[in-house]
């Protein structure tokens, strides 16, 4: 581990903070960021962000008349997005939002319910690692969902980067608090290739799962293959309530982002499905951890990569069950496949158990497309690299099958391409 030394300045954050016009308590937290990223330790592979000039990066916000943060465009064009996103929302599902739901952006939602902001904010994910305490210090944008008691999002809400984006602001933020007995699913979509500045996307993701309700976070991200993409994302799960993420990693040149769920209350329980592919110059350390701190609590992973033209994949799976978490039952899957002899996968399980009654599955392979398939396929007339896109696809449909069926088309496209001619 490396100390980092160097990050943000306060007055840089002070500034910002002032621009938008933030109350002291958001002041309060982005300078716990700063000084967290200062005393904190990078790893060795993020020491890049040592040498990245935050002051020349972010410029602050000015906030117009009406009370909207406007960004400047040449930084953080991606916002339009965001905004965009929330403005169908509310024009297209006003029956949702006479119920109670509310979908701003994050901006926004401190503006129009400081307090609500207040008691969820940093809840989940304080500023307690160097890329936590980064964002906290540096957020400029993102999105709030709350859904209050009993109540069904019966439509997916939606944020997404298009096309006609392009660009996304290096430094997100999300927040969705379920209260209790409600039902939401939330997409995080990026279906082009965008960039940021400095070639760095650096977000954060907090769920908050209030007893009984059900929560799915669909993310799929196509990040340009020159981002590093550093995400954190955790979900603190009450009792009797599930949380779901849903995880397709397609770009980028290094994507760490491992989700975490907290099962603090008893019956709660998690599940993660993740598909990812690495080619040509591309990493990608991905996976979920589930953290059993109650009675009788569920977990399952399920963790698939596709590995070619020389790609990198490292697949995490940790379940940790601490002491008093009893009748708890986790299963974990992974698998990877390998297209040719030049790419590595590499597989990172980790179980740590406290309770003698704890049950823990887990089941894993690595495997190529073999010759005697290939061969099989061949000899129905399906040339080798129409074979090969049927088994990727094939591998990619665990986590595709879980997302609306537009999106489940757009992702078997952008396999196809990154497969292209590059097979063997």
């Amino acid at each position: 581990m490396v100390a980092s030394g160097v990050g943000p300045s306060e007055g840089l954050v002070r500034d910002l903070s002032r621009r938008r016009g933030e109350p002291e308590w958001l002041l309060r937290l982005r300078l716990r960021g700063v000084e967290g990223f200062r005393s904190e330790d990078l790893p060795p592979w993020a020491t890049f962000l040592r040498d990245i000039d935050f002051d020349e990066m972010v410029e602050p916000e000015t906030v117009d008349d009406d009370g909207r943060s406007r960004p400047p465009a040449a930084v953080t064009p991606g916002l339009t997005a965001l905004a965009a996103s929330e403005d169908a929302y509310r024009v297209i599902r006003k029956d949702l939002e006479s119920r109670g739901i509310r979908f701003y952006s994050l901006s926004s939602a401190v503006r129009r319910i400081p307090d609500r902001i207040k008691e969820h904010l940093a809840s989940v994910v304080p500023p307690d690692d160097p890329f936590a305490a980064l964002n906290a210090a540096l957020w400029t944008e993102g999105s709030f969902v709350y859904v209050p008691p009993g109540t069904s999002a019966s439509v997916p809400l939606q944020a997404e980067i298009r096309e006609d984006y392009s660009g996304v602001e290096p430094f997100e933020r999300n927040l969705l608090v379920a209260d209790r007995g409600s039902e939401v699913t939330y997409i995080e979509g990026c279906t082009a290739p965008v960039y940021t500045p400095e070639r760095l996307h650096l977000s954060a993701i907090e769920i908050v799962a209030l007893p009984d309700s059900h929560s799915r976070y669909i993310a799929l991200q196509n990040f340009s293959k020159e981002v590093d993409n550093l995400v954190t994302k955790r979900a603190q799960v009450h009792a009797g309530a599930s949380i779901e993420w849903v995880d397709v990693n397609l770009g980028s040149r290094r994507t760490k982002k491992v989700p975490r769920a907290d099962l603090i209350g008893p019956g709660a329980s998690a599940e993660f499905i993740g598909f990812t592919l690495a080619g040509h110059g591309q990493s990608e350390e991905v996976g979920a951890e589930m953290v059993h701190r109650a009675p009788r609590t569920r977990s399952r992973i399920v963790n698939q990569a596709v590995v070619l033209k020389g790609g990198r994949s490292a697949l995490h799976s940790g379940v940790r069950v601490v002491l008093g978490a009893t009748q708890v039952a986790s299963s974990v899957e992974w698998s990877s496949l390998m297209l040719d002899s030049d790419s590595r996968v590499e597989t990172i399980p980790g179980i740590e158990v406290d309770e003698a009654d704890a049950e823990i599955a887990q089941e894993g392979k690595v495997r190529k497309v073999g010759e005697e398939m290939l061969f099989y396929m061949a000899s129905r007339g399906v040339t080798e690299e129409e074979a090969t896109r049927m088994v990727v696809l094939g591998v990619a449909t665990a986590a595709t099958r879980r997302i609306p069926v537009e999106y489940a088309v757009e992702v078997d496209r952008l396999i196809e391409l990154e497969l292209g001619g590059g097979i063997g």
